[in-house]
C-alpha cells in the first residue's frame, strides 16, 4: 500500500487512492470488559485510555483515517444520560485521544504517514418532527453545538453516521455547513432491502446527500459485508462519479453463553469487501464487531 504522504488534504488523498478507515469501538471497549457509554469515558482519565489504546490498534492495523469517539457526544443525547454538562469536555478529549494515538503510533514506528481525524457525529437520539418531538431547527443547533467543538479541537472531516432519517442526516449536514469548512462524510444505514427505517432507498440517497452538501456518502452498521455488498451497488449504479463509504458490521451478532459475537471473521470480511472494489469506493472501513484485525486482512487483502 502506497503511503499518503505527510500534508496532504484529505481532498487529495481521496483522489490518490483508496482510503482505509477503522472498525468497531464500542464492541471492542466491550471486549475490554467497558460496561459504561463509551462517550463518558472521555470524562475518564484512566478509563480513556482504553479508547486509546483501541485508536492505536486500529493505527497499527494500517487505518488511514480514525473516528473519535463521539458518536453519540450531542447534547441532546448527552442530556438524556445525565451529562449534559460534559459536552465540551467529552468532544474536546475524544479528539485529544486520537491525537494521543497518532503520537504513540508514530513514536513506535518511526512513520509520519498521513492519518486523518474524523469527527464522528451519531443521531440525536430522539426522532425528529412529524414522527418525534426534535424541530429540525432544534437538531441544526444540536448538531452545530458538538461539530464546533470538534472542528476547534483540530480534526480533519466530519463523519455523520449511522442516520436512520436522511432529514436528520441534513439537518447534521447543514449543521456542519454552517460551522465549518471540514469535509464531509456522511453515511445511512439500511436494511437488507436498501431501504432505511424511515423509508429512504440507497439509490436515491447518494444524490440527495449530495445535493445537501456532503463529500463523501454511503452506508454503515446494520449490514455485515456481504449484506451491504448490494448497497453499493445500487449506490454506484445511481451516480458513476459519487465518492462512496462503505462501513459494513462483522457479519450478524451472534449470542452463545451469554457473549455476544459477530460471524464473519478477517478473512471472510476481506474476501467479501474485495467484491466492493468493482463499484470503486473512496473509503472502506468497518462497524459493529470488527477489530484491527480485520482491518489489516482487508488492507493486505485489497491494496
Amino acid at each position: 500500500m502506497n503511503q499518503l504522504q505527510e500534508g496532504i488534504s484529505f481532498y487529495d488523498a481521496l483522489d490518490k487512492r483508496l482510503l482505509f478507515g477503522d472498525g468497531a469501538l464500542g464492541t471492542m471497549l466491550q471486549k475490554m470488559g467497558i460496561t459504561q457509554s463509551p462517550d463518558i469515558l472521555n470524562t475518564d482519565e484512566q478509563k480513556i485510555e482504553k479508547v486509546v489504546e483501541v485508536h492505536l490498534g486500529y493505527l497499527k492495523a494500517g487505518s488511514d483515517m480514525v473516528q473519535t469517539n463521539t458518536f453519540g457526544s450531542n447534547p441532546i443525547k448527552l442530556e438524556s444520560s445525565g451529562t449534559g454538562h460534559a459536552l465540551q469536555a467529552v468532544n474536546r478529549n475524544a479528539v485529544s485521544a486520537v491525537k494521543k494515538a497518532i503520537k504513540l503510533y508514530r513514536e513506535a514506528t518511526n512513520s509520519k504517514r498521513r492519518i486523518f481525524i474524523a469527527g464522528s457525529v451519531g443521531p440525536l437520539g430522539k426522532l425528529l418532527k412529524p414522527s418525534g418531538m426534535v424541530t429540525y431547527r432544534q437538531a441544526v443547533e444540536a448538531f452545530g453545538s458538538q461539530i464546533k467543538i470538534l472542528a476547534g479541537a483540530g480534526i480533519d472531516a466530519l463523519i455523520i453516521e449511522t442516520m436512520m432519517d436522511i432529514n436528520e442526516a441534513d439537518a447534521a449536514i447543514q449543521a456542519a455547513k454552517q460551522a465549518t469548512d471540514l469535509p464531509i462524510i456522511c453515511t445511512l444505514t439500511f436494511g437488507s432491502n436498501g431501504v432505511t427505517l424511515m423509508g429512504n432507498k440507497a439509490e436515491e440517497a447518494v444524490t440527495l446527500l449530495q445535493d445537501k452538501g456532503a463529500d463523501v456518502v454511503g452506508a454503515n452498521c446494520s449490514l455485515g459485508s456481504e449484506g451491504m455488498l448490494d448497497i453499493a451497488r445500487k449506490m454506484r449504479e445511481a451516480d458513476q462519479d459519487a465518492k462512496l463509504i462503505f462501513q459494513p458490521n462483522a457479519g450478524l451478532p451472534v449470542v452463545k453463553d451469554g457473549e455476544t459475537s459477530y460471524d464473519e471473521s478477517p478473512q471472510v470480511i476481506a474476501e467479501n469487501i474485495s467484491q466492493y472494489l468493482a463499484y470503486q469506493p473512496s473509503i472502506i472501513g468497518t462497524c459493529c464487531g470488527s477489530t484491527p484485525m480485520h482491518i489489516k486482512h482487508i488492507i493486505d487483502t485489497v491494496s
